[in-house]
């Protein structure tokens, strides 16, 4: 794992900024987060997950309310009562009266970014929870020897590449600054094939075992 001053220390090099005069640790800092939550909204890497229990008659929740991460995506949801994943889709594609039904829920559906809907809801008397799983942000590098195991170490030049992208849009060194950001999304191109690639192949494995 590359902690934040080492990429720090990588970022100062390449800049050549070797002191902080120029630039402060906190001011690359800000950018190698920047780059970060760039990462993560085009990639969808960091996966976690959080439990809602169901409450009696209520169709949506506000999944801001589970976790402490920003939200980008939810990926699946999981019953516990039913021990199966629920599955995706529409409220276009749900019967017209689809709000009087009740029951254990079999699938699910989202408004806007943050709210989870499922159908059918749960009636007057229920005690289940649902293990949501979702993509989102991490939180942003504040200590010196932090790191994030989530990231494979090769795609961390990534972070260096749109923080030196930036920095050198701040010194005006217009075409170094663009050669880098092409640079960055090169990378980011390349890690969001591969987290495609990984939840291809763990939903094929799930598929396969439930055979």
């Amino acid at each position: 794992m590359i902690s934040l001053a080492d990429i720090t220390n990588r970022v100062r090099t390449k800049h050549e900024a070797a002191t902080s005069v120029r630039w402060s640790d906190a001011a690359i800092h800000k950018r190698i987060n920047e780059g970060l939550e760039c990462l993560a909204e085009s990639t969808y890497f960091y996966e976690r997950y959080t439990t809602i229990a169901l409450m009696p008659n209520r169709t949506w929740y506000d999944v801001r309310g589970f976790t402490p991460e920003t939200v980008l995506r939810i990926t699946a949801v999981w019953s516990e009562n039913r021990q199966e994943w629920l599955t995706p889709t529409s409220q276009d594609l749900l019967p017209y009266d689809w709000e009087q039904a009740t029951g254990e829920p079999q699938e699910y559906f989202t408004r806007g970014i943050y709210w989870l809907g499922f159908w059918p809801h749960p009636g007057t008397s229920i005690s289940s929870n649902l293990k949501v799983t979702f993509a989102g942000i991490p939180s942003r590098f504040t200590h010196p020897q932090a790191v994030l195991r989530d990231l494979p170490d090769n795609y961390v030049p990534a972070l260096e590449d749109y923080a030196l992208s930036e920095m050198a849009l701040t010194d005006k060194e217009y075409t170094r600054s663009i050669r880098l950001f092409k640079s960055y999304l090169a990378r980011e191109k390349a890690f969001r094939d591969l987290s495609t690639r990984r939840l291809v192949g763990a939903e094929a494995g799930s598929l396969m075992g439930a055979l």
